[in-house]
């Protein structure tokens, strides 16, 4: 997602507390926008099912708040057999105006080649504006930069981009992805679901400005996704993870823009 400023987003998944079980929104990402706005957020990235689990009334707040919703976070797949899923996305995408998707494929390599050309497809259908982010991720085909190099080798960058991790991600490991794709990375997610990546503390400073710091050495000015922070799969408890994520995005804030 190219952009004139660097975007530092919270990723609406980390406050939901069912993101990995019904799915069923326990809060309206509407009612959060102002607070998001006042505590420094620049925008939201939004979970699917905050949207196509939400009811018509916030469906229409979210698409008349689109300028806080520069990402739409999409699970949809990609074989033949998900087509509706897609359309649905698409349906999304183009009521919020998203300027990129955040999109996983599949985990099959004997689907590769179906994998991508219904990826291929499905951007023909989403308005050129919208970028495509490939958040290359465990369990998925393209977990390694060589295996996502060759996938998008004859792609262009600037529609079909790739999501970097950081927090759960060692230095060396962040630097191969940039040594492999350059300018193609115009997004990181951020993690900081373990005790030791507190920023408040030395210990978690440390941990966290190493993949930081190699991102912004190589040049990285692409926006910022703070998608899991210390507390998810314990407490669960909304204002505390609030808490948290604040305090880590003024931390990456402060190491990418310094």
């Amino acid at each position: 997602m190219m952009t004139t400023k660097q975007l530092f987003l919270i990723g609406s998944v980390c406050l939901e507390r069912n993101r990995w079980g019904s799915r069923v929104p326990s809060f309206a990402v509407s009612d959060w926008l102002p607070r998001f706005r006042a505590d420094g957020f620049d925008g939201v990235e939004l979970w699917q099912f905050h949207y196509t689990a939400a009811d018509d009334a916030e469906r229409e707040r979210l698409a008349q708040a689109s300028a806080m919703l520069p990402i739409y976070n999409s699970y949809v797949g990609f074989e033949d057999a998900d087509a509706p899923a897609r359309e649905e996305a698409l349906a999304a995408i183009v009521r919020l105006g998203a300027r990129a998707i955040k999109y996983n494929v599949g985990g099959k390599p004997e689907r590769r080649d179906e994998y991508r050309r219904n990826l291929l497809a499905w951007a023909d259908a989403v308005p050129a504006s919208c970028c495509l982010l490939c958040e290359c991720h465990p369990g998925t085909i393209l977990e390694t930069p060589e295996a996502a190099a060759s996938f998008f080798a004859d792609l262009d960058p600037a529609r079909f981009g790739v999501i970097v991790h950081v927090g759960n991600t060692d230095a060396g490991s962040v630097a191969q992805w940039f040594d492999t794709f350059g300018a193609r990375i115009q997004h990181l997610h951020v993690q900081c679901r373990a005790a030791e990546l507190d920023p408040s503390t030395p210990e978690g400073q440390a941990a966290l400005s190493a993949g930081l710091s190699a991102a912004k050495n190589l040049g990285f000015m692409g926006s910022v996704t703070l998608e899991f922070t210390r507390g998810i799969g314990r407490e669960e408890k909304i204002e505390t993870l609030y808490t948290n994520v604040c305090a880590d995005m003024r931390y990456c804030r402060e190491m990418l823009t310094c």
